[in-house]
């Protein structure tokens, strides 16, 4: 009795006057907060589980088993390991949650309308920090409302012109991008904003105030502070860039690059982005392989690769990340972890196999326009002996996802990996679509039998879209679903019968094939399946 009663405050009050007493003040908080912390856990026993569903079987080149999905964290795993530093800058605007209906390939993600943290203190100090703002980026935030970490998944290697072709088509899509984070660059955007470069700024000033423009598109002031904004960050950044002293700042490439976000939120010209990853392609260039080494550097590197990749594919020539130096630098970005990232090995080594294909596309197109038969001819064999490499090493690939998914089936895998795994086994499949019909163009003889296994693979992509998705996910699963729907629809064509044909005849039916279905693939004729 005597413990209890020395943990029993008594406060005396002669009105309603706040207490001078500082420690009076301290204990009736103490004693309000206790009280709301026991409605809390009160309220939580009651809150029903997450009921955990039966894995399903995928069903590809063998049969394997994946977990559940449960409704728990959607951030990337690797947000934990940045420095606190670096993340003190974010807003307590709230990240996707999600609540799935579980399979093996599928996630459904909502934005949550309240902030997902409990921890009263973590919110006062941003809350503070919003209203009392001690750094010069802080004070940006402030003024336009907006964090540019939620825009860091416009960093991810899905962002492409085909993406931005698509929200020309729904603006609207652009909000399902926002607010979902990602491990990127812009993390160490708020430290190095202010620091005197004009250049930087400027460009991080257009971006938050186009992405404050989406948001308020009511507001007539945003949109008009972007367009100003954007005119200034062009002017500094070109001057910068005409300065060979700063061709290689890291920051210069950074700048660069968040302007093709700018044209990502504006989405008006396919040619202003693709400028804009052109730039930073030779800024990337400039800088060689081993230039890039501190972790602001690598992940610039990493925020360069998607787009580089997909602007090679749509000018149809080789990107210069094929080359060994570069993809030894992709390479060295990888970090073993539980999940799957964007630095994970696995995601490493099917984005690698991708890379190559632009050039191996391009490459078709000469061999096909030879007019040396023989000549042709060995062209064509060399391409067949890459293209079966390759083919191998994106059946190896698939296998790995397997054993990853087998690898962590006794665990509860957090959201993001759910979207990590359909990403994979999307992006595998449409490898396998892709690269079969490359070895089909090349060798007549085998193609009656890859085009059968390609119309398999393929409707089993086509099938996915019966599953519910993340939100965010069709950067990717539009690509995919086009690529299957154009392997449908020729069908006819590649399961020709050409067995009484010319040796001229036939190249000249496999050249028609081929450009029929290179054509499929451009932006100016757009996917099947895209709308």
């Amino acid at each position: 009795m005597a413990a209890a009663a020395k943990n029993f405050h008594f406060i005396v009050s002669d009105g309603a006057k706040v207490p001078q007493d500082a420690s009076t003040r301290t204990l009736i908080r103490k004693q309000a907060m206790k009280e709301i912390g026991i409605s809390r856990r009160k309220r939580a026993a009651r809150a029903p589980k997450a009921k955990v569903d039966e894995p399903v079987a995928v069903v590809a080149d063998a049969s394997i088993e994946l977990p559940a999905v449960v409704d728990i964290d959607v951030i990337d795993p690797q947000l934990y390991e940045l420095d606190d530093v670096l993340l003190s800058a974010e807003s307590t605007r709230p990240a996707s949650i999600a609540s799935d209906e579980s399979w093996q390939l599928s996630v459904v993600s909502s934005r949550s309308s309240a902030s997902p943290s409990s921890d009263e203190e973590e919110q006062s100090r941003s809350l503070l920090s919003s209203i009392n703002p001690s750094t010069e980026y802080q004070k940006l935030r402030t003024k336009y409302r907006f964090d540019l970490m939620d825009l860091s998944f416009l960093t991810s290697f899905n962002i492409s012109q085909v993406a931005v072709w698509t929200m020309q088509q729904q603006p609207e899509l652009l909000e399902t991008l926002l607010g979902h984070r990602i491990c990127s660059y812009l993390h160490y955007v708020p430290q190095r904003y202010g620091q005197g470069k004009k250049f930087f700024d400027a460009t991080v000033d257009c971006v938050l105030a186009k992405a404050s423009s989406r948001m308020r598109p009511d507001e007539a002031g945003p949109a008009m502070a972007a367009t100003r904004l954007y005119a200034k960050a062009l002017r500094e950044v070109q001057t910068a860039i005409s300065d060979k002293k700063q061709c290689d700042d890291a920051d210069l490439l950074c700048a660069v690059q968040l302007l093709s976000c700018y044209e990502i939120m504006d989405s008006k010209n396919l040619s202003a982005f693709s400028n804009h990853i052109s730039g930073s392609a030779q800024l990337v260039r400039n800088r060689s392989a081993t230039g890039f080494n501190s972790e602001y550097e690598r992940l610039l590197f990493l925020g360069h690769v998607g787009a580089a990749y997909s602007e090679a594919f749509f000018q149809n020539r080789a990107s210069h990340l094929a080359q060994p130096e570069w993809m030894k630098l992709y390479e060295s970005l990888s970090e073993e972890s539980t999940w799957l990232t964007d630095t994970h090995p696995l995601m490493i080594r099917v984005r690698k196999i991708m890379i190559y294909f632009p050039g191996v596309l391009a490459e078709i197109d000469t061999a096909f326009d030879d007019t040396h038969d023989c000549t042709a001819t060995y062209k064509l064999f060399e391409i067949e002996l890459r293209l079966r490499s390759i083919h191998q090493d994106t059946k190896n690939t698939l296998e790995e996802y397997k054993a990853h998914v087998l690898r962590t089936s006794m665990m509860r895998p957090p959201q993001c990996e759910m979207h990590k795994r359909r990403e994979a086994f999307g992006s595998i499949m449409e490898g396998l679509c892709v690269c079969k019909r490359m070895i089909a163009a090349t060798c007549d003889s085998d193609r009656p039998q890859l085009e059968l296994e390609t119309q398999s693979i393929a409707q089993l992509i086509l099938d996915l879209r019966n599953q519910q998705d993340a939100n965010h996910s069709w950067v990717f699963t539009n690509v995919e679903y086009g690529v299957a729907q154009l392997v449908i629809d020729t069908r006819e064509a590649w399961l020709e019968d050409t067995t009484t044909l010319t040796l001229a005849e036939k190249r000249a039916a496999s050249k028609e094939r081929w450009l029929a279905f290179k054509r499929g693939m451009t932006p100016h004729a757009p996917l099947a399946g895209w709308d």
